[in-house]
């Protein structure tokens, strides 16, 4: 059985913007204020925490650390990167960034599809590669985890304490998650990954840090942080219809928290020849008795498959059993679809399938595309009512909305591209703006393209307006580095 424990993060680099300093200050100017910190800080920390492209041999680690190679050296170049080994040093890198105004970005465990959120260009990147230690208090039943881990090692790690974390489905992703609310196995029990959080060591943009708890001085900061993005911390043919229509009514229907935890429903498109290969997986997962499995999800059972693999896992081996390639670039888009009741089609899924395949088979030729993916993510009731139950977060609806599912388009390039066709890019932005989504539901930040207002479908929306005012006044990140718009 997994004890669920609570988090202790160190979150740090508050309050991120999409908003680029180069749009009020020349190109030179800000390479010159940069060039200038990392000789500040290169001063104060030392060569070794304190790296550049001609002077440090971790440089070109960090610089290409990202999940996606959009995001890589190529195409953007960090004029120093920090390696913190302690709060105190992400201190002192934001006091220098800060006096400066210098341009920065904040890279953890790098998965995201966000092209410029985790690295920066004539600009300070902080890298917690080293920062990547897992702890747990057995007393407080709490775990303690630093920015750089990744979800299977910190996993793995606490495997001998009989616990796991609420945290990512996937063991290479990292602790960035949690900065979009982030959706675990155990979610529909638990809430949000950040849901779980007890207390925030936060580094404020000035440099200045301060511990957030749900009851204490800084509680709108600790609430912001569940879901409010980098900006508040570091922080189909008939199997395909049959398919559609069981996701629509298991959201709707089911009142089942173990059963919620299925990790999601993927349509993954690739090529061969010009040959479109459709493949629909679907990853159940549940924590109770076989009957109870086969109860909740017999719609899912009953439609024709051609492979199963259903077995007992341990929770590291889940974390294990999906993967992503690395070394590929790749972009989101999100939307978000409420359930309806057996009785009723599925109509919104299909047209949001249709439109995911007419993608697919208009870019059919191209040799730029890998393969899409179109990913369906539960959220369920129970997962929501979690959320409150713990204190709220900015994310969720009001209770009684239901459940829903958020959807991801993912477009991943081929080796070897380096950055996106426009004519692919037209595509892409076209299922985005008209891929059918459910008035009031929030967008899922993690799965998301850069440029959707996903902090705009937030049930706490004017609540994160609020608390942003009240911690960044000058607004300096929205003219320094990238992040979520809308604040």
């Amino acid at each position: 059985m997994v004890t669920v424990s609570s988090f202790v993060l160190i979150a740090t680099a508050l309050w991120y913007s999409v908003v680029s300093a180069a749009e009020t200050q020349n190109c030179s100017s800000v390479a010159a204020i940069a060039a200038q910190t990392c000789q500040q800080l290169e001063s104060s920390l030392g060569s070794t925490i304190v790296q550049t492209q001609s002077s440090g041999s971790e440089y070109a680690i960090g610089a290409n650390f990202a999940w996606s190679t959009f995001s890589d050296e190529v195409n953007f170049q960090p004029s120093c990167i920090v390696f913190p080994n302690t709060t105190q040093h992400v201190q002192t890198a934001m006091k220098a960034i800060f006096e400066n105004k210098a341009d920065y970005a904040v890279q953890a465990g790098g998965h995201s599809g966000m092209i410029g959120w985790n690295t920066v260009q004539n600009g300070v990147l902080i890298s917690f590669m080293n920062m990547n230690s897992t702890s747990y208090d057995s007393e407080s039943d709490t775990i303690t985890l630093l920015p750089g881990i990744h979800w299977g090692d910190a996993t793995s790690a606490l495997q001998q304490y009989g616990v796991a974390p609420v945290g990512g489905r996937i063991a290479t992703v990292g602790t960035g998650l949690l900065l979009g609310g982030g959706i675990s196995y155990l979610s529909p029990a638990e809430g949000y990954a950040a849901d779980n959080y007890v207390s925030l060591d936060v580094v404020l943009v000035n440099g200045t840090l301060v511990t957030a708890t749900a009851d204490n001085e800084y509680a709108d900061l600790f609430k912001a942080l569940k879901g409010g993005g980098n900006r508040f911390g570091i922080y189909p043919n008939s199997s395909s219809e049959a398919l559609l229509a069981a996701l629509a009514h298991f959201i709707h229907d089911t009142a089942d928290p173990n059963a919620g935890t299925f990790l999601a429903t993927t349509f993954r498109t690739t090529w061969e020849n010009s040959t479109q290969d459709i493949e629909l997986d679907v990853i159940l997962v549940y924590n109770g008795t076989e009957a109870s499995f086969n109860t909740s999800f017999a719609e899912f059972l009953s439609i024709p498959y051609t492979s199963s693999a259903l077995q007992a896992l341990s929770y590291l081996d889940l974390l294990n059993a999906v993967t992503f390639p690395d070394g590929l670039g790749t972009l989101f888009g999100a939307s978000a679809l409420t359930g309806v009741p057996a009785s009723t089609l599925a109509d919104e899924y299909l047209e949001t399938y249709r439109l995911y395949n007419n993608f697919s088979t208009a870019f059919a030729s191209s040799t730029d595309i890998a393969f899409t993916l179109l990913d369906f993510s539960p959220v369920p009731k129970s997962q929501i009512q979690a959320g409150y139950e713990k204190g709220t977060n900015p994310i969720v609806p009001p209770l009684g909305t239901g459940g829903y599912f958020e959807i991801l388009f993912q477009v991943t390039y081929a080796e070897g591209i380096t950055e996106p066709s426009p004519d692919v890019e037209q595509g892409r932005q076209l299922w985005i703006s008209t891929a059918p989504s459910t008035p009031g539901l929030p967008f899922f930040l993690n799965e998301a393209d850069a440029n959707q207002q996903i902090l705009a479908t937030y049930g706490g929306y004017e609540f994160l307006k609020q608390v942003y005012a009240k911690y960044d006044p000058t607004r300096f990140n929205v003219q320094h580095t990238q992040g979520p718009l809308g604040l």
